[in-house]
């Protein structure tokens, strides 16, 4: 089952995805995020974040010491978040100091999050950061693509480490998803919901 916990403002979107474990996806909502645990009265397992921005991570080590999850971050910005790195982080542009957290989990891009019932696979998109990533669960067919593509446009790259040439080879990478296993909704980490049906829309318009 997939959870949103729909945001406005700075925070993220984030998603309680759950089997017999539960992972949630970005942390930038931390209240909404524990309530709505607490009223399904569940757990976190893991928290999967999907790139180092702030907006997506403030609520780390809140979450982290009140479930005892596990963090995982692409080991390319992973670095960032363990140091506090506010370059990376974008803390400075929200007025924050930077998050210390450790990341128990260092992910490459291949690997699959086994809740029981429930798999996510991970896919490593950079373009919006170096260690971005987009999550497919394939029973749902289901995407949860962070900032690397909303529901009618793609991911800034014009902070610290972005890369537009990046962002277009990852696109490709969804697009192939896409056509190849089928993408029925897309849970972006900002703004509404998508489809698989508007990947290729655009990546005409951006690319």
């Amino acid at each position: 089952m997939i959870y949103p916990v729909l945001s406005s403002g700075f925070e993220c979107n984030c998603y309680l995805v759950v089997g017999k474990k539960t992972a949630l996806v970005d942390a930038g909502n931390p209240k909404g995020v524990l309530e709505k645990a607490r009223k399904l009265s569940i757990g976190i397992n893991y928290l999967l974040t999907t790139h180092c921005h702030f907006d997506h991570v403030s609520g780390l080590v809140e979450v982290k010491e009140k479930s005892g999850c596990l963090v995982a971050v692409h080991e390319k910005d992973a670095s960032s978040l363990e140091s506090g790195d506010a370059k990376y982080i974008l803390s400075d542009l929200f007025f924050s100091a930077s998050p210390k957290v450790c990341v128990e989990i260092k992910l490459k891009g291949g690997e699959v999050i086994d809740l029981g019932g429930v798999k996510l696979e991970v896919i490593h998109t950079p373009g919006h950061t170096p260690g971005g990533i987009c999550l497919y669960e394939p029973g749902s067919k289901s995407l949860f693509s962070g900032d690397t593509v909303f529901a009618d446009s793609v991911g800034r790259t014009d902070f610290p480490g972005g890369s537009m040439d990046d962002l277009k080879k990852s696109l490709e990478k969804l697009l192939s998803l896409h056509e190849e296993r089928g993408i029925e909704t897309i849970y972006p980490g900002h703004g509404p919901l998508g489809c698989g049906e508007e990947l290729e829309g655009i990546y005409r318009e951006y690319f």
